[in-house]
């Protein structure tokens, strides 16, 4: 029987969410740097100040995937279902299809909107020209181990490839947990993925780190059978409360990144616990909207980046706005056009290719 936790999808839902929004404040004005035109406006600063440590959302899509692929397995002996083959396919299945329309319908935007095609000094100017190398690289998913590759046609994608190549990395991390434990496993693949950094830091190898987490967060969770009614709450303050330093504060990326996988994989730990233990629902996260955003958040994702770029390059040619003008109207684009074209895109498309 297929084991679900429904407030995952409101987890992912808020995630892409996140994600989208934090695009958005990249995507306003010129500038190519990652640079956030601050508003005076208290409410405007707000949201940009919630928003402006989205690409955080990244770290937690890793947790949440080693967790997921880990539920069959811990349920099995920390043995893969079907084996190596069967696993593989169905990963492949799931994401390299929508990945390549989505990438096809960007290369087709910038093909067909002019705005797109020539460098204005905005954050769009890393997404062009597309190349032949950019072309392949993606095709192969291995545009993120090159910096020439990485953040072309689309660039929310290179950590799809990153993604694909963790995927392939979970059976050997199940043969060390078999054949020594999980924690010499974990120190194994954690010492891999900082040499990894070195070697390829624009890959992002420290998320090998996050999606162990997953996997360990998914094991000890299943074999908890006790409830700590503290444990939310605790788990709770300490992700919220490092998010809201990591906004305040200027601190290194890396570091973000780890103590975020920490501080999530606790959360979800003390949420699946609950969850599993008592079978009452989590109603912040179980809900209509989130769950729909959950659904459509891989959708979301993979084509909202060329259509921020897009009204972001319009109003700065047709229109004279304040970037906080322009910011506003960025984010009702968002929900009034970029989540409906989502939905389109997700049943058309990523639906198809759901596993059973």
């Amino acid at each position: 029987m297929k084991i679900r936790f429904e407030f995952l999808d409101g987890i992912r839902g808020i995630s892409a969410l996140w994600v989208v929004l934090y695009h958005s404040l990249l995507f306003n004005g010129y500038s190519t740097a990652h640079d956030i035109k601050w508003s005076d406006d208290f409410i405007l600063h707000f949201i940009q100040k919630s928003t402006s440590i989205g690409h955080l959302a990244v770290s937690i899509f890793i947790v949440l995937s080693g967790f997921c692929l880990a539920i069959p397995v811990v349920n099995n002996n920390m043995e893969i279902k079907g084996g190596f083959k069967r696993y593989i396919s169905r990963r492949a299945k799931r994401l390299i299809p929508p990945y390549y329309i989505a990438l096809l319908l960007s290369g087709l935007m910038i093909l067909f909107f002019p705005l797109l095609q020539t460098t204005q000094n905005t954050a769009w100017d890393s997404k062009i020209p597309v190349t032949f190398g950019s072309v392949i690289s993606h095709i192969g998913l291995v545009h993120n181990l090159d910096s020439s590759w990485i953040y072309k046609i689309n660039g929310a994608h290179w950590s799809i490839a990153t993604e694909w190549q963790i995927y392939w990395l979970f059976p050997l991390m199940l043969i060390f947990w078999k054949r020594i434990n999980m924690y010499v496993s974990f120190v194994i693949f954690a010492v891999l993925a900082l040499l990894l950094k070195k070697l390829i830091p624009m890959a992002k190898p420290e998320f090998i780190i996050l999606f162990f987490m997953g996997v360990i967060c998914c094991y000890l969770s299943f074999k908890k059978t006790t409830i700590n009614k503290f444990l939310i709450p605790l788990a709770t303050t300490l992700f919220i409360g490092s998010l809201v330093v990591f906004a305040l504060l200027d601190i290194n990326g890396f570091l973000m990144i780890l103590i975020t996988g920490i501080t999530f994989s606790f959360l979800l730990y003390a949420l699946v616990t609950y969850k599993k233990l008592t079978g009452k629902s989590i109603n912040i996260l179980e809900n209509k909207p989130l769950e729909f955003l959950g659904k459509i958040s891989y959708s979301l994702y993979l084509i909202h980046g060329p259509f921020l770029a897009l009204i972001n390059l319009y109003l700065l040619k047709n229109f004279d706005l304040t970037n906080d003008n322009r910011q506003w109207i960025i984010f009702i684009f968002i929900f009034v056009f970029i989540i409906p074209v989502t939905t389109i895109f997700y049943h058309l498309v990523e639906k198809r290719f759901l596993n059973k």
